[in-house]
């Protein structure tokens, strides 16, 4: 298997990738579908990319992310990234009460509620975090008779933390409000199946733990939702008859999430994300989960022995992702990472984000990589 994942992925002969929670190392398969896919275009031009091809790279991505999903094919829109997404639904809701998230959120999960909202009728509740965690119970607690939607991640880039969302739905479809959720940091690892979790919309890219290219992502919109949230960006894709090329001022929306999709795209990064997912499908979901969670837990165990060294992830299984974050007590985290990366024949990969050091194994990592950099830290530790 793992001669296997180094002719899949060689840079893992020169790499410890520990860093797929920022960009995820796409598949030499896949590379290769991409590289025929603009080769083609260069020798025929649209005498290979007809509207039949067009169509079918979109169908094509649209049956991968509805088998990742668990969910119908009509309730996956495709877009350019999970940013555009949500501000094309987000400009769907309606005009009246609070958004509730967090305060560690990734940027692109506050700004498109925050900026919408001078236009809107609507206020942001931001829950405060310990230590850069959320209390699920607090976030609960704040889900009232005003809330028009909670927009949370699964899993948290900064620590890993993830959600009940299954829980957190409950709560919220009590009074009224969705669930909306960025999936980018869970979507390729974690099992999800939007039906069980009982989700509105779940929001996944490309080019993290799917192991696709950039300029791709995938949108779960529940059926009940796809024809009452009008899309907030809307071009000559996102009607019925999309072929007809009518130009008229009476909108007739496709009946389905399609309607989000509003133009010409980035066809090789749809193609590719397409490819990537039915990679991640072949090997199974559940067998990288397990993976991943039994190389993390053994990351977490080891290095909760180490001193000054202190782990901001959650420690238990079911509260987090794949994504080990710590701080070194009394050392700049730069100067520390430094160590680490290059202490060996192999150059370390790994994040820092707000002077953190963040470690993000997948399936194609193994206990080696993760025991060369516990070496690494150990040393650095020493002096």
């Amino acid at each position: 298997m793992r001669e296997e994942l180094l002719e899949d992925f060689p840079a893992l002969r020169k790499y410890i990738y520990l860093n797929t929670a920022s960009i995820g190392l796409t598949p030499r398969s896949v590379v290769g579908v991409l590289k025929g896919f603009l080769e083609s275009l260069l020798l025929e031009g649209t005498a290979y990319l007809d509207e039949e091809k067009e169509a079918m790279v979109f169908e094509e991505l649209r049956s991968a992310a509805a088998k990742l999903l668990n969910c119908d094919e009509d309730e996956i829109a495709i877009f350019n990234s999970v940013t555009e997404a949500l501000n094309s639904i987000a400009w769907g809701l309606e005009c009246r009460g609070k958004i509730i998230s967090t305060d560690v959120e990734f940027p692109t999960v506050i700004y498109p509620w925050a900026r919408i909202g001078k236009d809107k009728d609507w206020s942001m509740v931001l829950v405060k975090s310990r230590n850069y965690l959320v209390d699920e119970e607090e976030l609960l607690s704040v889900i009232d008779e005003e809330v028009r939607a909670i927009c949370i991640s699964h899993v948290e880039y900064l620590t890993g933390q993830k959600f009940d969302l299954r829980r957190i739905a409950r709560k919220a479809h009590e009074i009224g409000a969705l669930l909306i959720v960025d999936g980018i940091q869970a979507a390729g690892y974690e099992p999800i199946n939007v039906k069980e979790l009982d989700v509105d919309i779940y929001i996944a890219g490309s080019y993290k733990w799917l192991v696709g290219p950039m300029g791709a992502a995938i949108a779960y919109i529940r059926k009940e939702l796809c024809n009452s949230l009008e899309p907030g960006l809307v071009g000559w894709r996102s009607v019925e008859d999309m072929w007809s090329l009518n130009t008229t001022t009476d909108l007739k929306y496709a009946k389905a999430a399609r309607r989000f999709e509003y133009s010409t795209s980035a066809y090789e990064a749809k193609i590719g994300l397409g490819k990537s997912i039915e990679y991640l499908l072949n090997i199974g979901i559940d067998r990288i989960n397990y993976h991943n969670m039994k190389i993390t837990q053994y990351l977490i165990e080891e290095l909760d022995k180490l001193p000054r060294v202190k782990i901001l992830t959650p420690m238990n299984l079911k509260n987090r992702g794949s994504i080990i974050t710590i701080d070194v007590e009394g050392v700049k985290s730069h100067e520390l990472a430094q160590k680490i990366m290059y202490n060996g024949k192999r150059q370390a990969i790994f994040s820092i984000r707000k002077g953190l050091l963040r470690f993000s194994p997948h399936f194609y990592n193994d206990e080696e990589d993760i025991d060369e950099v516990l070496s690494r830290l150990k040393k650095a530790l020493l002096y």
